[in-house]
């Protein structure tokens, strides 16, 4: 039997499927069009989910469960997205929407959260009492694992580090507020910010390219994006102090550039009583598949027999 576990971010997704070891035995990714609608979205997952079926061999029958990582907030049925900012979604509920769609069984979770959850079970947040995994995409977001839960706050809005205010009256942001972190820390914050430095058309390749020749201007937008996320994640550690603190999305591939420099930010700023205490901070082990994997393991924690991760 078979879990399905799919990443569903704000210009693409991935999905894979799970064995009963959590090894991903076959992995498909493709981008999101330009229509964003809930049908048209969960139109392309299947579509895709029937690619990998014909490319694995595997029969849709063999498939126990699936869960979905939303980049938004999610109800606490597990079904429904409140609301997704870079998706445009409202009180979706794309779980049963999937579910008659694929006849596959489906629970939702915050994207950050499942790729925290997936690092606990299966990464580099085994062993760890809590767990925080900042997810670095087109989007910032935060999952946090504490003593094997997921932590999910009693508002529902736990770990929405992506829309702490970081300039006053800045960019508008989906979320509905202004000058939000990930308009400036994030995949969609620094083209933005290409932009300003290089003019339209420009992205945040074009800066980490440019960073990597040595230029001025690409050197300074990154410090100023470490700067301002590194000052978050200080306040986040000094907070809850866990002793796990791990890095994954698309972003996170920049590791010399980008996560490098944040991690020696929150080094030397973050309160130690000791000097020694600090959390274990890296890149997330499962790279840009944690949140696909940990949404799969997440799922099979309410649906059916759970003979996953731990």
């Amino acid at each position: 039997m078979y879990r399905l576990g799919v990443d569903l971010g704000g210009t693409k997704f991935s999905l894979g499927l799970l064995d009963e070891n959590a090894g991903v035995v076959c992995r498909r990714e493709a981008k999101l069009a330009g229509n964003k609608e809930p049908a048209a979205v969960l139109g392309a997952i299947r579509r895709e989910l029937a690619g990998a079926l014909a490319e694995s061999g595997i029969s849709a029958g063999r498939i126990i469960s699936c869960g979905v990582g939303v980049p938004g907030t999610i109800r606490g049925d597990g079904e429904t997205v409140a609301k997704a900012p870079n998706l445009g979604w409202e009180n979706v509920p794309a779980g049963r929407m999937f579910t008659e769609l694929t006849g596959v069984r489906c629970r939702l979770i915050q994207d950050s959260r499942a790729a925290a959850y997936g690092e606990y079970a299966a990464g580099n947040g085994r062993g760890k009492r809590i767990v925080v995994c900042v997810t670095l995409g087109t989007g910032l977001g935060t999952g946090i694992v504490m003593n094997g839960e997921v932590f999910a706050g009693a508002l529902g809005n736990a770990g929405e580090m992506g829309h702490i205010p970081a300039v006053p009256d800045g960019r508008p942001c989906g979320c509905g507020k202004r000058g939000c972190l990930e308009k400036y820390a994030a995949g969609l914050g620094l083209d933005i910010t290409a932009e300003e430095l290089y003019g339209p058309g420009h992205t945040a390749a074009d800066i980490f390219d440019g960073a990597g020749r040595g230029d001025e201007r690409a050197l300074a937008g990154l410090d100023e994006a470490v700067r301002m996320l590194g000052q978050a994640m200080v306040a986040l550690v000094n907070l809850i102090s866990p002793d796990c603190l791990l890095f994954s999305g698309g972003m996170s591939a920049r590791e010399k550039l980008f996560v490098r420099p944040l991690i020696e930010y929150i080094k030397t700023r973050c309160y130690s009583a000791s000097g020694d205490d600090t959390p274990y901070m890296a890149l997330a082990a499962l790279g840009p598949d944690a949140p696909m994997v940990g949404a799969a393991l997440y799922a099979a924690k309410f649906i059916g027999e759970q003979t996953y991760g731990r």
